[in-house]
C-alpha cells in the first residue's frame, strides 16, 4: 500500500525548458517580425500611441467619469439627499474589501456573543432572564452565520 514511486524524470528538464523547446521558434519569429515592423514604421507606432493616449484621456473625463459626491453647495440644486440603495462599485476589489470588513465586524460581534454565552453557562443556576438572553445570543450567532454564508 505504501509503495515508493521512483521517477525517471531528468531533474534538468523543467516546464519552462520544455515550453521553450516546443514553442521557442514561434516566439523568436514573432519577436523578429515585431522588431522589423517597429524599425520600418516608427511614425505610425508613435502616432497610434499618442492617439490612444488622447482617446484614453477623453474617455476618462467623459464616459468613465463618476463624480465622487452629489451636487455641491453652489450648484443651485435643492434636491433632498435621500439614502438610496448603495451603488455597487465597478471595481471588484472594492467589493472584496468591503466583504472582508463586514466579515471582520461579524466575527468581532460573534466573539462578544460567545463570551456572553460562556459567562451565562458558567453560572451554576440560570435565571429565566439569563435563559432568555442566552436564547437571544444564540439566535444572533445563527443570524450572523447565515449572513456570512
Amino acid at each position: 500500500m505504501f509503495k515508493r514511486i521512483h521517477s525517471n524524470r531528468d531533474p534538468g528538464e523543467t516546464l519552462w525548458k520544455s515550453l521553450r523547446q516546443e514553442f521557442g521558434s514561434y516566439f523568436e519569429q514573432a519577436g523578429t517580425s515585431f522588431g522589423y515592423f517597429c524599425a520600418n514604421h516608427p511614425k505610425a507606432i508613435f502616432g497610434s500611441m499618442v492617439a490612444l493616449l488622447v482617446l484614453s484621456a477623453a474617455l476618462s473625463f467623459t464616459v468613465f467619469h463618476h463624480p465622487a459626491h452629489g451636487p455641491g453647495p453652489g450648484s443651485g440644486s435643492a434636491a433632498p439627499h435621500h439614502n438610496a440603495a448603495p451603488v455597487k462599485s465597478p471595481h471588484p476589489l472594492d467589493d472584496g474589501f468591503s466583504r472582508i470588513l463586514e466579515t471582520g465586524a461579524a466575527l468581532k460581534q460573534t466573539l462578544g456573543l460567545k463570551q456572553e454565552v460562556e459567562a451565562i453557562l458558567a453560572k451554576g443556576k440560570i435565571s429565566p432572564a439569563d435563559s432568555l438572553r442566552l436564547e437571544q445570543a444564540l439566535d444572533s450567532i445563527a443570524a450572523i452565520q447565515h449572513q456570512i454564508h
